[in-house]
């Protein structure tokens, strides 16, 4: 499997420019905080500058971006002020958090007990968040249980490694890496 993972700061003004179309804008205005739509605007731009300016962008039925008219998949996560996409010849997901975020606050809301015991490593709270994240946008169906639904099966942080399930695959591989002070999960590399 071929894919290509790109990881930046939010685009500047020149580049959105340069790379989104009309129709981006329009979509962009829809959105209601402007760091809301400067995020839109970035990954779009992110993935036409790497497949070219006529690539057209739409979604799927559960709302998941996808490349029209072509057999690339996408992923994209954005955080704070970064934004990280996937592009692959196969399905794929992606997920960036930033590290200041409060894990441990929301932890028993996505992960079991079992989950919480497989890795003591520093970054591990936000791994599993960003993990339970990719595997809900691998899984593209919606209305799943991050507890129940999607679970977590091994993790080793320390070595970039983390495997979960979805209710229709039983052993997926993330990779995990720390981007500065971001956390990224990939599915699909």
């Amino acid at each position: 499997m071929s894919s290509t993972i790109l990881i930046s700061p939010l685009a500047d003004e020149r580049t959105i420019e340069r790379w989104c179309s009309e129709q981006d804008f329009r979509e962009a205005e829809t959105l209601g905080a402007a760091h809301r739509r400067t995020e839109f605007l970035s990954w779009r731009a992110m993935v036409r500058k790497q497949l070219g300016e006529g690539v057209r962008i739409g979604y799927d039925e559960w709302g998941a971006p996808i490349i029209e008219h072509s057999e690339q998949h996408i992923g994209i996560s954005h955080s704070k002020d970064m934004v990280a996409v996937i592009i692959s010849d196969a399905p794929c997901a992606i997920d960036i958090e930033h590290t200041g975020r409060n894990f441990e606050r929301v932890a028993s809301r996505y992960l079991t007990d079992e989950e919480r015991a497989l890795d003591s490593h520093a970054d591990f709270l936000a791994a599993a968040w960003c993990a339970k994240e990719t595997l809900y946008k691998y899984y593209r169906r919606g209305k799943i249980d991050f507890l129940r639904d999607i679970l977590l099966t091994s993790s080793n942080v320390a070595e970039g490694q983390i495997c979960g399930c979805t209710p229709s695959e039983a052993h997926l591989q993330m990779s995990v890496q720390r981007e500065g002070e971001y956390i990224v999960v990939v599915l699909g590399n």
